[in-house]
């Protein structure tokens, strides 16, 4: 059983600048965060997210906020696994996930649950993802990839799918006994290293991940500078490459897969209420045959078909009863 993913891309002893200039960046990375319709979430086949475990905050942000209002010490049990928890979901984004916390009494172990972007991926659905963050200073072992495993099994609907991925978050890096049992696993595992900070320091996964078409990701050293105080002195950090370029923001992603949801729409020449696009997709999948109701999303729909979908949509909107 292999363990993949312990290549580094770049190797040591290059100088910065060189290590800058052999880079191969091929994404657009512009950070504005939109939130997905439940619309464009039922055409890509993405789970809606489970209810947050507070209402008081949702990011780092928010939290930072709520935790100084409350006078929550900052070397308290909650405060450091909240910050840790939303300091990795902060910092997957830049790999095109998206999380939500659902950490709590009842989470089963799963600290963040969402969905894994990955270029090519995105009509074959995106993987779904389970989090497990361990914000511990002692050395993990072995029984924390088992109690992982046993995530697989009590993971929300939505998550109990044959492309589910569990990932294993610490700010240390991964023992022997962790990547044996890794290597071991009949489940597909990530192991990350993220330094409080937010640092990405190591990223592992096994065999059975890459049976998920994850074969094209990679890791690569990036070198750079500091600023403020320390200012020039060098930095290191691990990215997560796909092919060898960048992988796009999740905030590049979530626009795509709006824009793309629009396009769709009005390649149907129909106007549309926000309510009526969903009974679009409920008659497409019900009229069509299911070979072409699964590739609605290429749009290759001929147009006896298409016009099929459009008077039987056209029916069942005349047939509901006008509201006064």
């Amino acid at each position: 059983m292999r363990l993949l993913g312990l290549r580094h891309g770049l190797a040591a002893g290059y100088s910065p600048l060189s290590l800058r200039q052999n880079n191969r960046r091929c994404f657009s990375s512009s950070q504005v965060h939109r939130e997905l319709t439940p619309f464009t979430r039922r055409l890509f086949k993405l789970p809606s997210a489970p209810a947050p475990p507070s209402q008081h905050h949702h990011d780092l942000t928010t939290f930072l906020s709520y935790a100084g209002h409350i006078s929550l010490p900052v070397t308290s049990t909650v405060h450091v696994g909240t910050h840790y928890e939303y300091t990795v979901l902060q910092t997957l984004r830049r790999y095109a996930l998206s999380l939500d916390r659902i950490g709590g009494r009842d989470d089963a172990g799963i600290d963040l649950v969402g969905t894994w972007h990955l270029p090519e991926r995105e009509r074959e659905r995106a993987l779904r993802v389970l989090v497990q963050c361990k914000s511990l200073k002692t050395k993990l072992g072995p029984n924390v990839v088992r109690e992982l495993e046993g995530t697989f099994r009590q993971a929300p609907v939505g998550w109990r799918t044959g492309e589910t991925v569990g990932v294993l978050v610490s700010p240390r890096e991964a023992t022997k006994g962790v990547r044996d049992t890794l290597a071991r696993s009949a489940y597909p595992l990530f192991w990350m290293m993220i330094e409080r900070d937010g640092t990405l320091k190591q990223a592992l996964w096994n065999a059975r991940a890459e049976e998920l078409g994850v074969g094209l990701l990679g890791v690569e050293t990036r070198y750079g500078t500091t600023e403020g105080a320390e200012s020039g002195s060098v930095t290191k950090e691990m990215v997560l490459t796909w092919d060898g370029c960048d992988i796009p923001h999740m905030d590049e992603v979530e626009k795509q897969l709006i824009e793309f949801a629009e396009q769709w729409v009005a390649s149907w020449d129909i106007n549309l209420s926000e309510t009526q696009k969903g009974e679009l997709l409920d008659v497409a999948e019900r009229v069509l045959p299911h070979d072409v109701s699964a590739q609605l999303l290429d749009r290759t729909i001929s147009d006896a078909d298409r016009k099929k979908v459009i008077q039987a949509l056209q029916e069942r909107i005349e047939q509901q009863p006008v509201s006064e």
